[in-house]
């Protein structure tokens, strides 16, 4: 069952791969798909909602979405929330409790891939087996936390049963772990106002948008107007991070993440800079145009 599904996952995950890579943010994508074996545990642990009509599985394909950021966490929960979404399941933080955040979407399966999914499910389990698949977001850090979980907490709580000081302790490394993530994200952003004041216009680019850029630095002709209008440089650090990403994202066409496209990009939407909007050429500008409107 696992090897008919697989081609579907495919597919499902170069779409989202396709998304992820169009803005450049840092991230890896796994997938699996549930075994019979695996889909039989399930039933024994679940069954009876499941053949009562109050739920239906919904994993049977599952992605796993690891971010480097704690902010992209919610970027990327916005774009994929905006269709096909059957249910969104969050936690909210709890000041008083150590406990890790849940962040899942359950989305529809592509309907192209319908048919072909129900077909290929085992027949005794497809009633009760929905046509959706999941995607869980984290952060590089709770990642690893939560594999260490999973396999030595959540598959064997009877073990934990009159431990409950060490399960505490456990959560409170994912606490530590989320104020690491934080502070990271602190030291980018007080980085890239550093960069500002030194100059240093290429890393200040960087280490603000936090995104995979091509590896090159800027045009001279564009190194130079910065050189000279650092109060351009300083309205750039004004933008709105996540709605640039957002932007990245929902436009379908890709464009090359070079440093001087996202210059041109950044004055076109936020800055309008005429001057420097004539230092785009008339091959990039066409190209720009095209871009914004796909």
């Amino acid at each position: 069952m696992k090897n008919a599904i697989e081609p579907i996952a495919e597919n499902i995950k170069d779409d989202l791969t396709e998304a992820l890579s169009r803005c450049g943010l840092m991230y890896r994508l796994f997938y699996r798909v549930k075994t019979m074996s695996s889909i039989q545990h399930k039933m024994a642990f679940k069954g009876d909602k499941y053949r009562s009509g109050e739920s239906k599985m919904q994993d049977i394909i599952g992605f796993r979405i690891v971010l480097y950021f704690p902010d992209d966490v919610d970027l990327v929960s916005l774009y994929f929330s905006c269709k096909d979404v059957v249910k969104r399941s969050v936690d909210s933080p709890d000041p008083s409790t150590f406990r890790p955040q849940r962040l899942n979407l359950t989305r529809n399966i592509p309907e192209q891939f319908v048919k072909e999914f129900r077909e290929k499910l085992p027949p005794e389990y497809a009633p009760y087996i929905d046509s959706t698949y999941e995607i869980q977001i984290r952060t590089v850090f709770s990642e690893g936390w939560h594999e260490v979980e999973h396999d030595f907490r959540y598959k064997c709580k009877e073990d934990w049963v009159g431990y409950e000081f060490y399960s505490r302790t456990l959560n409170g490394v994912i606490a530590t772990l989320e104020n690491a993530e934080w502070s990271m994200r602190a030291l980018f952003h007080e980085m890239s106002h550093k960069n500002y004041q030194d100059g240093n216009y290429r890393a200040m680019l960087r280490n603000k948008l936090r995104i995979r850029l091509k590896d090159e630095d800027f045009s001279p002709a564009v190194h130079d107007y910065l050189q000279k209008n650092p109060q351009m440089a300083k309205n750039f650090l004004k933008i709105d991070r996540m709605a640039f990403v957002l932007m990245l994202m929902n436009h379908k066409q890709a464009i090359d993440l070079t440093y001087d496209n996202i210059m041109f990009l950044v004055n076109r939407i936020e800055l309008n800079d005429p001057d420097f909007k004539a230092l785009e050429g008339e091959e990039r500008s066409k190209m720009l145009d095209q871009y914004l409107l796909s």
